[in-house]
């Protein structure tokens, strides 16, 4: 809105521009692969890092037609913070993690960091190896060591079935937006996840899918990606 944009400043601005454009870019892909045809009626989405995000209600129509089970991974201490965030705010998770409505959203408190760790509660709240899989990664992978990361990807393979997909945000090594709490970076997106058996589906700069979009000033020095596992 033209008439406020004046009280925020640029930099915040544009931050929130970035935010918004990756958030309508991996909304459309989420849409695209789970309306997919496939020879199953079970789907699972993997948000990792769920943080705050409000998917779950957002795009609860689309996960219910779709038979798709949500995973929000995060902190413990965070999740139940969420919980009660967004109760505050009229979203009760107690309505969509019932079990009348079959357990369609599960929360998986567990340390990212350590792989056997969050791999085991995943698996203990109920997600399925076999079953296809979206795995929702953003603004995750920067705040990762290289070697986490690689360990990171690893572990997500293994638990992906043919024909899942990998929906990722990256920031480059020469962002003039990031900070000493950012410890990993890419350039090639491919380049990280190809060597785990995932195809490049697409991979765009947040400037061009927001030109795409009509939003122009998006940035040059953050990437979304989109592979699916072949291998």
């Amino acid at each position: 809105n033209q008439r406020v944009s004046w009280l925020i400043p640029t930099e915040i601005q544009q931050t929130m521009l970035i935010i918004s454009i990756r958030t309508r870019y991996l909304d459309d892909q989420i849409n695209s692969v789970l309306r997919q045809e496939r020879n199953t009626d079970q789907q699972q989405l993997v948000i990792v890092g769920a943080g705050l995000d409000a998917r779950v209600f957002r795009m609860q129509s689309l996960l219910n037609s779709t038979g798709t089970t949500t995973f929000e991974i995060d902190f413990p201490n965070m999740l139940v913070a969420k919980r009660e965030i967004f109760a505050a705010s009229g979203f009760s998770y107690k309505d969509i993690m019932s079990k009348e409505r079959g357990y369609t959203v599960r929360h998986v408190e567990s340390d990212l960091t350590v792989p056997n760790l969050w791999r085991e509660e995943l698996i203990r709240q109920g997600f399925d190896p076999s079953q296809r899989t979206v795995w929702l990664i953003e603004g995750f992978t920067g705040y990762l060591t290289n070697p986490e990361l690689d360990i990171f990807l690893k572990t997500l393979t293994k638990l992906s079935a043919q024909s899942s997909v990998l929906l990722s945000t990256w920031i480059e090594s020469d962002s003039p937006t990031k900070t000493s709490m950012h410890r990993s970076f890419a350039n090639d997106p491919s380049s990280i996840v190809e060597p785990f058996g995932w195809s490049e589906i697409d991979v765009q700069s947040v400037h061009s899918a927001g030109d795409r979009m009509g939003r122009k000033g998006g940035s040059d020095h953050f990437t979304m990606s989109c592979h699916e596992k072949k291998m």
